[in-house]
């Protein structure tokens, strides 16, 4: 399903509300017992789920929160805080709506679904999250989100010592589209779209398959302290595609391509770069600066300046990859390592392949 029919279904598969809501919560108040949200739902404050209590949200259920900035920091404050469990279960046709209850809706106008110290897994599934300060929060929680779009947040999803898995999620449109840290995150089939930050962690597990990472502003993937597995990916629009820090992992089978920079910066890091296609990224298709590692079996020809730079020490092993040619002038022109400025390494380019690889599966482009 594209995204923007997703979106719209999201967006239209519930009747407009009116001012009246069929529950509220309004100040500080706890539900001491389980409770099944239907309908319409006003938060008006802060609603704690304690442990022990489990909160169910069913289909079609429009849950609002309104705006309140005690300290003037353009931030709003009324949030659900969960200690408990919580199980929102949407469907396709009658999905779940977090949103605004401001006449004008701006992001940031409410805080989160914020969940701390959680007892066992939360789950939401079929849900629009829009305009908070972060949509979903996690802090020493687990949870399994599930056909959602979160959208219009100021942070799209933040946690930290969690363990998050997102299968089928829309994050658009926000500022931040996904921070964490010291967690472990598992991504299958989501698109991380047209946010000012696409992906960010320090510390973290980061698991992508068959996910779409386009037009964020800023970088599309950056990992820094952090270990990535990625398999199938589109990474294309961004300024950088992906960039590692003292990072390790493994990235195969995926296209990198069109961002405004460099498709992988890679600076004191160790990550295996094999069988993907690194094609019309503004600078550089690959800039290596003080790492291990290899690439093998990519196509690197067609990108602005150079389809490798080697801005470390040490030597690159980029054996058996496509450049375009096998011309050794013209193999030469594409890379820039220690034949061009002294005191960097060399690139050892050896058995470049005859022809080019067959490219990555294009299931999300």
């Amino acid at each position: 399903m594209s995204r923007l029919v997703l979106l719209a279904l999201l967006l239209c598969c519930w009747p407009v509300a009116e001012s009246r809501a069929d529950t509220d919560y309004r100040g500080e108040q706890s539900l001491w017992q389980d409770a099944v949200w239907s309908g319409r739902v006003l938060v008006d404050g802060i609603l704690t789920i304690p442990a022990g209590v489990t909160l169910e949200i069913r289909p079609g259920t429009e849950v609002r929160f309104t705006r309140r900035d005690t300290n003037g920091d353009g931030i709003g404050e009324n949030e659900m805080f969960i200690q408990g469990v919580l199980k929102v279960l949407g469907t396709a046709e009658q999905p779940v709506r977090f949103t605004s209850a401001e006449a004008d809706p701006i992001p940031g106008d409410w805080g989160a679904i914020n969940m701390m110290v959680t007892e066992e897994a939360n789950l939401l599934e079929h849900c629009l999250v829009e305009y908070g300060y972060r949509g979903f929060h996690a802090h020493f929680a687990s949870a399994s989100l599930k056909n959602s779009v979160f959208t219009r947040n100021l942070r799209g999803l933040q946690f930290q010592e969690s363990t998050v898995v997102m299968d089928g999620c829309l994050v658009e449109n926000n500022f931040n589209g996904m921070q964490f840290r010291n967690s472990e995150v598992r991504l299958s089939a989501t698109r991380v779209l047209d946010n000012h930050w696409g992906i960010r962690c320090v510390y973290s597990e980061l698991t992508m398959r068959d996910c779409q990472v386009t037009g964020n502003l800023v970088n599309g993937v950056n990992l820094r302290d952090s270990n990535l597995d990625a398999e199938t990916l589109l990474v294309a629009g961004n300024r950088k595609g992906i960039y590692l820090q003292r990072s390790h992992g493994i990235l195969q089978k995926s296209r990198i391509r069109d961002n405004s920079e460099h498709g992988i910066l890679l600076e004191d890091s160790d990550v295996v770069v094999v069988g993907n296609l690194i094609v019309g990224n503004g600078r550089a298709g690959v800039r290596w600066q003080n790492s291990l590692g290899r690439l093998r079996d990519n196509l690197l020809a067609g990108n602005g300046e150079y389809a490798l730079v080697n801005e470390g020490e040490g030597t690159v092993d980029a054996r058996s990859n496509w450049w375009g040619t096998t011309e050794a002038t013209a193999l030469a022109t594409a890379i820039r390592d220690g034949d061009d400025i002294a005191g960097r390494g060399l690139v050892d380019a050896g058995q470049p392949l005859t022809v080019p690889p067959s490219p990555p599966s294009a299931t999300l482009q």
